[in-house]
């Protein structure tokens, strides 16, 4: 996973970064640091991930849509 699907989800989600790092068991600051590439996605927070969420076509569909986006207007 990359640290734009991770963002990604947790946009979809409509959760803080607080409030997604307590989804999955980890700071807020660990969540910042993981969308700002100061630290990379472990597979512990993947398997976290995965867990509690499900990957369907519409989340698929979002990330698409998210990437395109993302593309043509860089922060």
């Amino acid at each position: 996973m990359r640290t734009e699907a991770f963002k990604a989800t947790r946009l979809k989600l409509g959760m803080t970064q607080a409030e997604f790092g307590e989804f999955l068991g980890v700071s807020e600051s660990t969540v910042a640091a993981i969308e700002n590439n100061r630290r990379r996605i472990s597979d512990v927070v993947r398997g976290k991930l995965a867990e509690r969420i499900s990957v369907n076509d519409e989340l698929i569909s979002f990330f698409d849509a998210y990437e395109k986006i993302a593309k043509n207007y860089p922060s």
